[in-house]
């Protein structure tokens, strides 16, 4: 199989590479159109590509280990779904399985025809699918072979290293890494690279737009749909590393400010400005300039992103080891950012929108507090990443606690929070100040009370206190504006959903402070309480006791030992659940993987782990935990995935991305629009 997978990708590069030449030859004279020619051969290079990703797919499904990538990621042990999934399992599959989505994305965006349709646009595209593939085919290749060389040395390359080597298969694969064995990073890896490849297009498309015309007209309409898709996509796959995060690496934590973790947040950050303010340039025709290069941006922090997932220039547990990809890499994104920087300099005046400063409390006045807000934090994370590397370039390790981070990026939170729990109250002009204060009150009086009850059950800190106060706030007023903007109609359900692109935002600002609700939960209202415990023993907790029953041990899968605590968990006299933490065991790595054990309710979890036993003596070191409001952070993180999804589906979003759609055909349909946030 080696041969059919490295010469349909070798076919695949090649088509790539004549796609680029013919693209080159047009330009010089002018021919913008992308010619049928191009997106034949780009479709049959995709139909290559995608041969190729299967093939080698085979191959690790089947355990060829003649092959080094196999070799390093499987092993007879391992269940068929978790050696398909090995793909993205290691450095050179996943940048393979990364090059292949670049190539449907393009793929997509030509046959759909909305963006991605002139040459230049088509060129900064092809050159990032040309990049990575080449990084798949030169550097870092999924299809080397392992050799045994005449001194019966072992070692791996793509074609024969000497003379008298011959192909050896006679390893056992080592297997997939037992943390990426979860569901949850079964998943995880495509939901990013999908989001990733997305924002791609509008950065090619803004990129072509700046060489052609350089004004911005209607670009953003023709881009939202894409936008908004790539949102989706990498929100889910940050919140489900999340939650991978609090459900498998054993410390009951849902976001640690990891290199790699913070890395993946920038793009977000950046393209969550993005959509607040290509919304306004869509209602007031403005913001033009701040538009394009926040798009630039979105892509450029995920080539920084991948920078510092794949280059290993930091320690992760997220990260991959120490790669020759990282130069490359370094001098692609400064060879980007300079093009993209250079193009909105030389389009400058183009891009100005004539906006002036008119009042400080208006709908536009609190989107520029939000871009202010979300660009403050990203520099801040971006800062954490950038100082270990240029201290640290003596060769001793430095890195930013998380300490760092929390002091620094928590108020800055607060704030964009307080602002998006107000913003729907906030008009366009200064006459809407005296409905702000009619509207606000109700709102502000069902918060207050809520936090007096906190107060009185929950929590005597005043930043959890203020929290939750500015939570209820915003989930009140995101309510009563439902409730006004509905009350009365015949149709209420009718009205909500020709209106969705409306509730869609407001379910996303729902799904960011339902988010806050849980990290007040878990950060100031938890609890927790360690012990060594014996057979019988019983643990104190709150209204709870924890009793330890026995220890088992086994051998459910050869490849690990299974090691289970029995707990029961008592309140008063009843015992209401059993909870079983373990840890698999992986002797042959010396690696083991807690398996928390969690009661989860609405209101929160009971969690668990094993952090030690001694199986002779047969005690075991438990640590419990009461993380109350925890699960709404991952409702949360629902809601800003449907509220999304909601705005993608808007008939009015899919009529301005077409190129033939004019500006007023749909003037009658911007005010439903217009009072999202």
């Amino acid at each position: 199989m080696f041969h059919a997978g490295l010469g349909t990708f070798s076919a695949a590069a090649l088509l790539m590479l004549a796609c680029l030449g013919l693209t080159a030859w047009q330009l010089p004279r002018k021919q913008i159109e992308i010619t049928t020619l191009v997106r034949r051969l780009t479709n049959l290079g995709f139909a290559l590509h995608t041969l190729s990703v299967l093939i080698l797919v085979f191959m690790l499904v089947s355990q060829d280990y003649t092959n080094a990538y196999v070799v390093g990621v499987v092993n007879p042990a391992m269940p068929t779904y978790l050696k398909i999934t090995a793909l993205w399992g290691g450095q050179a599959g996943s940048m393979f399985f990364w090059s292949w989505i670049i190539n449907l994305c393009l793929v997509i965006a030509l046959n759909r025809r909305h963006i991605l349709q002139d040459n230049w646009s088509y060129l900064f595209a092809l050159l990032n699918l040309l990049f990575f593939t080449g990084i798949s085919f030169l550097i870092e290749s999924p299809f080397r072979r392992v050799w045994q060389l005449a001194d019966a040395s072992l070692t791996e390359s793509l074609f024969s290293p000497a003379a008298g080597a011959s192909v050896y298969g006679g390893l056992i694969g080592f297997g997939l890494n037992p943390l990426l064995r979860h569901w949850g990073m079964i998943i995880h890896p495509p939901l990013l690279y999908i989001g990733f490849g997305a924002f791609l297009l509008p950065f090619a498309e803004t990129l072509g737009h700046l060489v052609i015309k350089g004004d911005a007209e209607n670009l953003i309409a023709r881009l939202r749909p894409w936008l908004l898709f790539a949102w989706i996509f990498l929100t889910a796959g940050i919140a489900l590393g999340s939650w991978w995060s609090y459900d498998v690496l054993g410390w009951g934590g849902y976001w640690a400010w990891d290199p790699v973790e913070t890395s993946s947040l920038l793009p977000w950050l950046i393209s969550t400005g993005l959509l607040h303010s290509m919304f306004l340039q869509q209602k007031r025709d403005i913001f033009k300039r701040i538009n394009v290069i926040l798009i630039l941006l979105s892509y450029l922090l995920i080539l920084f992103s991948i920078l510092m997932t794949r280059a290993g220039l930091l320690s992760s547990v997220h990260a991959f080891g120490e790669s020759a990809i990282s130069r490359p890499l370094m001098v692609f994104l400064l060879f980007f950012t300079a093009i993209s920087f250079g193009l909105v300099i030389w389009r400058r005046k183009k891009l100005d929108s004539g906006w002036e400063f008119t009042s400080y409390f208006s709908r536009d006045a609190l989107f520029l507090y939000t871009l202010v807000l979300l660009g403050a934090i990203t520099l801040v994370c971006l800062w954490g990443l950038v100082y270990p590397l240029i201290f640290g370039a003596g060769g001793t390790e430095i890195a930013l606690d998380r300490g760092y981070y929390d002091r620094a990026v928590t108020p800055l939170f607060v704030l964009l929070v307080l602002l998006m729990a107000v913003c729907p109250l906030v008009g366009w002009s200064l006459s809407s100040l005296k409905k702000f204060g009619r509207r606000s009150f109700i709102p502000a009086l069902f918060a207050l009370l809520g936090a007096i009850a906190a107060f009185i059950w929950l929590s005597r800190s005043w930043v959890a206190l203020l929290a939750i106060f500015i939570v209820l706030l915003g989930l009140a007023v995101l309510v009563a504006q439902t409730w006004r903007e509905l009350w009365g109609s015949e149709k209420p359900l009718k009205k909500f959903w020709q209106m969705r692109s409306r509730y869609g935002a407001y379910l996303v600002h729902a799904g960011i402070l339902l988010i806050v609700l849980g990290i007040v939960g878990v950060e100031g209202l938890s609890d927790n309480i360690q012990g060594t415990m014996a057979p019988g023993d019983k643990m104190p907790l709150a209204e709870y006791h924890f009793e330890f029953v026995g220890l088992t041990e086994a051998y459910d899968n050869p490849e690990y030992l299974s090691v289970r605590a029995e707990i029961d968990l008592w309140r008063g006299d009843e015992v209401i659940a059993r909870l079983t933490p373990g840890q698999d065991i992986y002797d042959n790595r010396g690696q083991y993987v807690s398996i928390p054990g969690k009661r989860s309710t609405f209101g929160g979890d009971i969690y668990t782990l094993l952090l030690d036993y001694e199986a002779d003596m047969g005690y075991v070191v438990v640590q419990a935990t009461i993380n109350p409001l925890v699960n709404f952070m991952w409702l949360g993180g629902l809601f800003l995935c449907l509220g999304a999804a909601f705005n993608l589906s808007s008939p009015i979003v899919r009529e301005q991305a077409l190129p033939k759609q004019k500006d007023d055909d749909n003037e009658d349909d911007s005010e439903p629009e217009g009072n999202a946030s």
